[in-house]
This record gives structure tokens, C-alpha cells and sequence, in this order.
């Protein structure tokens, strides 16, 4: 039952960063695949949404709850920042969008390390 409640959260945070990019013009799909045989969730393990803007694409994680880190940045994170640092540019970014509290979302972009909050 836990399990259940865990997804339906989920799925809740990346339906509120969808709605979030699609009112600032942004063409989103869900990267994320579901069922028995699915042997990788995420687009290279790593992704679950694409946002596409003119010249920007974006690669979101989503996250709930989960702790950034002020000082220093967990491991959990070094992957999505190895895989910005290696095929990140101009036109492509990769973020985290941590699902903070009710009103705020903790948006991590793996290229640059930088952190900022935004209103839901």
C-alpha cells in the first residue's frame, strides 16, 4: 500500500511541473516508461520529463522530498551532474526539480550546480 502511495506522489509532482512548463509555452512529454518488461524507467535511466521551448530543451528529473544539500551535493546526485557536465550546452539543459513542500520547487541544473526555488 505504501508502494502505491509513493507513485500516486509522483505522479503528482510531475503533473505540477508539467502544467508549471506548459504555461510558460513549453511542448512536454513524459519520458518514463511503465510496465512488466521495462527493464530502465527513465530515458537512460536518469530522466523522466523533456520539455521543448524554441531553441532550449530541457531534461527533468522529478523529486519529492528529497534533500539537495546546502553545502555539499549527495551522491545520489553525481550521476544527473556527470551526465550535464558531459552533453550539456547552450540549447540543453538538465535539471532536478525537487518537489520541496506544498508551494515550492528546489530546481537543481546539473550543468552549473546552481540552485533556485520556485513558486508553484
Amino acid at each position: 500500500m505504501a508502494a502505491c502511495k509513493a507513485k500516486q506522489k509522483g505522479y503528482r509532482t510531475v503533473a505540477r511541473i508539467r502544467k508549471k512548463l506548459v504555461s510558460r509555452d513549453y511542448i512536454v512529454s513524459n519520458l518514463e516508461k511503465n510496465g512488466p518488461f521495462a527493464k530502465e524507467k527513465d530515458l537512460f535511466g536518469l530522466w523522466d520529463l523533456i520539455a521543448v521551448h524554441k531553441k532550449v530543451h530541457l531534461f527533468i528529473q522529478a523529486k519529492t522530498n528529497k534533500e539537495i544539500g546546502i553545502r555539499k551535493l549527495r551522491k545520489w546526485i553525481t550521476p544527473y551532474t556527470d551526465f550535464g557536465k558531459k552533453h550539456g550546452s547552450k540549447c540543453v539543459r538538465y535539471e532536478i526539480w525537487n518537489k520541496r513542500d506544498n508551494k515550492n520547487f528546489e530546481i537543481l541544473d546539473c550543468n552549473t550546480k546552481k540552485r533556485t526555488i520556485e513558486q508553484l
